[in-house]
């Protein structure tokens, strides 16, 4: 009888140092599945963040180069490159409280952003009220569409229309798009970012200031490209895109600074659509 009470309390003591051990293991196992979650969630949003950041090609570039190397830089002969500027947003701000304007700017950019996505355009930067995005060769997209590019400026147009009316408010888009060559790079020590630079931002900026609210301007260079294009794939753009010359001897600044169409690289044209082009 004693043996059998120290045979069942040797036993009761294994079972319960295995049964403290398994506990143990399990939560060491947990801890280990938490910070591997843990490294994993963070890992994505840092991927997530750098996709944001600079075009999703360029990211997998700087993977892959050596350490030490420079950083990469690209030369891109067909680009497509949109600017918007918000019309009335100024006057509306000075309005506001800082709270608001920085709503108003999120929701606004937000839905560009959506737009981005649908078309497959790369947002290259935002400079105050300016969203500028657009296509080209690899790395900066994918696939390169100049129709894509204007349809995204006249989506753009429409959503400020639709912000504009729920709130009330007398805000509209203007757009400018401008096709040529540019170069690409990253630039920046501590908060790098890639940027586009030439003669191609220059007009396009031109483009967009001297357009006309609620409406995209275009270039001769561009609207070239795109009927190039809809020639080898009519069924190319969503919606029937149809060139309007801009009449006149010159454009002119919604401030009243004045260019000559040699500047933007000869006639402009608004874009008019067999979609409604403001809602």
């Amino acid at each position: 009888t004693a043996f059998s009470d120290k045979a069942v309390f040797l036993l009761l003591s294994q079972t319960l140092i295995n049964a403290a051990i398994s506990h143990e293991d399990e939560n060491k196992s947990r801890a280990r599945f938490k910070a591997q979650r843990a490294v994993k969630i963070t890992s994505t949003r840092t991927k997530d963040i750098l996709d944001k950041l600079m075009p999703p090609l360029v990211v997998e570039e700087l993977r892959n180069i050596r350490p030490g190397a420079a950083l990469p830089s690209h030369q891109y002969r067909h680009a497509t490159i949109a600017q918007s500027d918000l019309c009335g947003f100024t006057k509306l701000a000075s309005t506001k409280k800082p709270t608001e304007v920085v709503t108003f700017m999120g929701e606004l950019f937000g839905a560009f952003d959506v737009l981005t996505d649908k078309w497959q355009v790369c947002k290259v930067e935002t400079i105050g009220d300016a969203y500028i995005a657009g296509m080209a060769e690899k790395p900066l997209t994918r696939t390169n569409s100049p129709i894509a590019v204007v349809q995204f400026g006249l989506d753009m147009v429409r959503a400020v229309d639709v912000w504009a009316r729920h709130l009330g408010v007398d805000v509209a888009c203007r757009v400018g798009v401008h096709y040529g060559e540019c170069i690409g790079g990253i630039v920046g020590n501590a908060m790098q970012r890639y940027h586009l630079f030439g003669n191609l931002l220059v007009v396009m900026d031109t483009l967009e200031a001297t357009s006309v609210e609620g409406r995209v301007q275009v270039s001769t260079a561009c609207k070239e490209e795109v009927e190039r294009q809809l020639r080898d794939d009519p069924g190319a753009s969503a919606e029937r895109i149809i060139f309007v010359t801009r009449a006149g001897d010159e454009l002119k600044t919604s401030k009243g600074e004045v260019h000559t169409f040699e500047e933007v690289g000869g006639t402009t044209y608004l874009i008019d659509s067999d979609q409604p082009l403001r809602r």
